[in-house]
């Protein structure tokens, strides 16, 4: 199976981390400067939920899954991504 490249937001440095020891190809996700370019053949947008607007709606766009990892362990998350890949 080719290495999973997953774009991760700037402040997750733990679980950019630990995806990193589990074999995936991480992008830095910065949704402050984000132009679209590092978002493009990721298979995963992982972001912190900390930049939702008033009306809860998130601003990245991609056809990639996103997850939120609000309340979430770098295992949990891992487990997350791993079902997900699973699904599509």
């Amino acid at each position: 199976m080719a290495k999973k490249r997953i774009a991760v937001e700037s402040t997750l440095g733990n679980f950019r981390d630990y995806l990193t020891e589990k074999g995936y190809e991480i992008v830095q996700l910065d949704p402050h400067t984000q132009t679209g370019i590092e978002l493009k053949n990721c298979d995963a947008i992982v972001v912190s939920g900390q930049d939702e607007d008033l009306m809860g709606m998130n601003t990245i766009k991609t056809e990639a899954p996103v997850i939120d990892t609000r309340g979430m362990t770098p295992e949990q998350l891992l487990n997350r991504i791993e079902q997900t890949f699973k699904s599509i």
